[in-house]
């Protein structure tokens, strides 16, 4: 409850208290809807039921005591304090004023105030009585945003009222064909008027080269600004104007004094008054831009939403008019280039009568008919060609015509192929498209206006590419496609004849090692060659294709028996073996053939193919150059073969390699002065794989390079900790050809001895005879780097290969290594000995150094020595052996 509201007044300086609120008033007052409270120091000391819902408390004793600036909002409250002060100054009431309160519940309201200081139980008090006006204030500000918007209404009405009537008379210009320029100075001083500021405007059109401008209309702009844009280049930063023409939009340039798009070009505009201008890019619905609107300023400006949205507007109203004064003298222009272009254009046209008769054509029409100048015109289809063929090579009805099917339908036909033979009898192919021509207010079609290209070489060259897809480009041998379609075809009918057809899977043995020694272009004259002799060994009802790389497959059919087979077979390893002569040097190849029979080895293409290259695998494996037949054994060679392969990819990653070093022996002293690293495979799935098994495959698949890399980086490693027992020893390891067509190979040795701290002269790279063969310009800078690097260079197997002895000469060689199959003979062997000797005393008249290896017996041994040969390695000494006991053998022998 409130206390009861007592006021004393001492204004005459009496000290009794006087009782103003007898129950009547006070009940008044309980009952006001104005809020009613009293301050007292700041804070409430009396406040109505109404006051309460005023602050949106729950209760009176919520209010009282608390300060009233604790419900003012911050903006209110200096003013507030500054009316209390006055108020109890002056002693006198404060008129109506706005203040702002922070409910209970945190809302705010707007409430009117009146307030009067008094005395409130002896002690200066205000009475405030206050009221909401938050809806009156709401309500009155929508009624003022109602009339402003009511007038802006009506201004943009009167606007929108003078935009149609001069909209309606610029369109009247368009339509009357009066010249664009007046146009154009018609639409700027229509724009000027309208927008505030006192603008002038301009339009700059796009000059036909795309790159330059020129003035269109800017009737308010100094003269001497026109000439100074006129012909100026458009870019990225060529004022307003041509910036929006370059970019495609709108450039709003609010102080050219300031902006960069303005820099070289300020100097035109500042001196006339111009300070601002906003430009809008000139387009037609294609989006190709004409040019641009430019509306000046003379003090920076900026423009406001509807300023740029009518300015829009304006540019499309104005690209109207541009674009349909361009396609009227494009018209006009172009009706003589049209007859002239039809005349010109290689493209045949003529117009057909509904009889078929030609009512006109150009020359190149009968250019491509093969009829003279002025003879097509007013014949009849049949008077110039003979017959009409569609795409497939099949002559159509003349019901069937396709000018003919256009005719009677109305519809127009594009993109036909059609072939026609013309009087002299030759088929000319072309691409034709018939249009229906129709007269003014008729529907019936009264001729046809047909298009024609002469597409005769495009028609020979999708030929041409037809046996491309089946055929080898390097031989012009079929190729697999085209094999298994004839396969295809072929084998169901022999079937049906109970006949036999074969396959025989030709693989070239070696040829991978003299394409990576010669190089792929005297590689790929070699595969032609071979092409070239493999034909001449076949019958012309036998296939020969070329599957890809050095693969080639024969395809036989109707022969007596397999002896005939047989008979084939050997004639190719024949003709094969001779050498090949290319640039000045002789090369030899060998060939593993493979041969399945049908139906016996399968009954289909695919099973055919893979059954003779299992038996050409197993040729391979025989010791190549030779041929062998399918057997169902193959099938498990194949399966181990492809099982090695599979395998072969992953054993580098988990580490299956490792390597076995055999001792080389110098044979005066009896010492170990070298070793060799030969790498092995312990697969996780197989066991111990051999090197004659998996060494081929990797060479085939290139995995010998990386393979090669990893022996190298392991023997390099081991030879170095071993050179601490023996200082002077020397590592071989095998290198590949392979190797030696990677450019960064003497990079990579040289990075391996580095890393693995190994002199260079301690590494020994041994190569095989049949590198040598390679070409001698691409091979000898890889040597003399090796050479210069410090490594020695081995030939290994020397004297199983067909190289010249000129090579020995050619490349700086250290140490021939003589193969084993001369080492075998000795000492009983004439022909071993002899050869023997010869290879010793030439290498030593070479200064090579000479090492036998297969050396197993000890009179194998003695001969050598006496031979004088240098070094010697086998069994005879020491097997393949750990890196352990190497290491153990070292030390014997240092020990002795």
């Amino acid at each position: 409850m409130n206390p009861s509201l007592e006021i004393s007044d001492s204004g005459d300086g009496s000290s009794g208290d006087m009782a103003v609120f007898d129950d009547r008033y006070e009940a008044l007052v309980q009952q006001l809807p104005d809020a009613l409270y009293v301050l007292q120091d700041g804070c409430f000391v009396f406040i109505n039921p109404a006051g309460v819902k005023l602050f949106r408390a729950r209760h009176s004793d919520q209010l009282l005591g608390s300060r009233q600036s604790d419900f003012l909002h911050p903006d209110f409250q200096p003013a507030v304090q500054s009316g209390v002060l006055q108020m109890f100054k002056s002693s006198q009431t404060v008129p109506l004023m706005e203040q702002r309160y922070v409910c209970c519940d945190g809302s705010l309201i707007d409430v009117e105030v009146c307030s009067t200081p008094f005395l409130y139980e002896g002690m200066a008090a205000i009475q405030v009585i206050a009221r909401d006006v938050t809806v009156q204030k709401t309500v009155g500000a929508a009624l003022r945003e109602s009339e402003d918007r009511h007038r802006q209404l009506a201004h943009k009405a009167n606007q929108a009222k003078e935009s149609l009537q001069y909209e309606k008379k610029i369109l009247e210009m368009i339509a009357l064909d009066r010249p664009l320029p007046a146009i154009l100075n018609e639409v700027c001083w229509w724009v000027e008027k309208v927008l505030s500021g006192h603008p002038r405007c301009s339009i700059i059109l796009l000059d036909p080269d795309g790159v330059h401008v020129r003035v269109g209309a800017a009737p308010s702009l100094p003269v001497a600004y026109h000439h100074a844009i006129h012909g100026l280049p458009i870019g990225p930063a060529a004022g307003s104007c041509g910036t929006a023409i370059y970019r495609n939009e709108q450039i709003i340039v609010a102080d050219i004094a300031r902006d960069s798009r303005w820099g070289a070009y300020r100097a035109a505009a500042l001196p006339h008054g111009l300070r601002a201008c906003w430009s809008t890019p000139i387009t037609v619905a294609s989006g190709a831009v004409l040019g641009a609107f430019g509306v000046y300023y003379g003090e920076p400006a900026t423009p406001s939403a509807e300023d740029q949205a009518f300015i829009w507007a304006i540019t499309h109203l104005v690209g109207v008019a541009i674009h349909k004064h361009r396609v009227e003298r494009s018209l006009e222009e172009s009706e003589e280039r049209y007859r002239a272009m039809v005349v010109a254009m290689a493209e045949g046209i003529m117009v057909q009568a509904r009889d078929g008769t030609i009512l006109t054509c150009n020359p190149s029409a009968e250019r491509i008919l093969r009829t003279g100048p002025n003879q097509l015109a007013g014949q009849i289809r049949g008077n110039y060609c003979k017959r009409v063929l569609n795409e497939d090579g099949m002559e159509i009805p003349s019901s069937q015509l396709p000018s003919e099917i256009v005719l009677r339908t109305g519809q127009p036909l594009v993109d036909l192929v059609i072939g026609m033979e013309v009087a002299d009898g030759d088929i000319v192919w072309m691409s034709e498209n018939i249009l229906p021509i129709r007269r003014p207010g008729e529907s019936e079609v009264s001729s046809v206006l047909i298009s024609f290209t002469d597409i005769s070489a495009v028609k020979e060259a999708q030929q041409r590419l037809l046996f491309s897809a089946n055929h080898d480009a390097l031989t012009g041998l079929p190729n697999r496609s085209c094999l298994a379609e004839r396969l295809a075809s072929s084998l169901p009918k022999i079937r049906r004849n109970d006949l036999r057809a074969a396959i025989l899977f030709l693989d070239l043995d070696r040829f991978k090692n003299v394409n990576d020694t010669i190089g792929h272009e005297a590689g790929d004259r070699l595969l032609q060659t071979v092409a070239v002799r493999l034909a001449s060994c076949i019958r012309e009802a036998d296939m020969l294709a070329r599957l890809g790389g050095d693969e080639f497959v024969i395809l036989v059919e109707n022969f007596d028996d397999a002896s005939y087979l047989s008979t084939l077979a050997e004639r190719i390893v024949q003709v094969i073996s001779e050498p090949f002569h290319l640039e000045g040097n002789d090369y030899y190849l060998g060939v593993s053939i493979g041969v399945s029979i049908f139906p016996d080895d399968g009954d289909d293409g695919p099973t055919l193919l893979r059954s003779a290259d299992s038996a050409m695998y197993f040729a391979k494996e025989r010791g190549r150059n030779q041929h062998q037949f399918y057997t169902s054994e193959l099938s498990a060679r194949a399966q181990r073969r492809y099982a090695i392969e599979k395998n072969l990819r992953r054993a580098l990653l988990q580490n299956e390699f490792f390597l076995l070093y055999q001792p080389k022996i110098a044979l005066r002293s009896g010492r170990i002065v070298g070793v060799e690293a030969l790498v092995r495979w312990q697969s996780a799935d197989h066991g111990v794989i051999e090197p004659n098994d998996f060494i081929p495959i990797a060479e085939d698949t290139g995995l010998i390079v990386p393979i090669g890399q990893w022996v190298l980086e392991q023997a390099c490693r081991q030879a170095a900790q071993w050179q601490q027992l023996m200082p002077d020893l020397r590592m071989a390891v095998n290198f590949s050809p392979r190797q030696f067509q990677d450019d960064t190979l003497v990079k990579q040795i040289g990075a391996t001895l580095q890393s693995t701290a190994l002199a260079p002269d301690a590494l020994v790279v041994e190569i095989t005879e049949s590198l040598l063969m390679g070409d001698s310009t691409k091979l000898t800078p890889v040597f003399e780097a090796l050479l210069a690097l410090g490594v020695g260079i081995s030939i290994d197997d020397f004297g199983t290969g067909y190289s010249s002895l000129s090579y020995l000469q050619r490349f700086p060689i250290d140490n021939i290594k003589i193969d084993r199959s001369f080492i075998d003979g000795i000492p009983g062997n004439r022909d071993s000995v002899a050869l023997t000797q010869a290879i010793i005393a030439m290498a030593h008249a070479l200064e090579m150094s000479v090492t036998a290896e297969g050396v197993e017996l000890e009179s194998q041994m003695r001969f050598l020595k006496d031979a004088g040969c240098d070094e010697m390695q086998g069994f005879y000494f020491s097997r393949p052996i750990s890196a352990e006991a190497f290491e153990s053998l070292l030390r014997q022998t240092k020990a002795r």
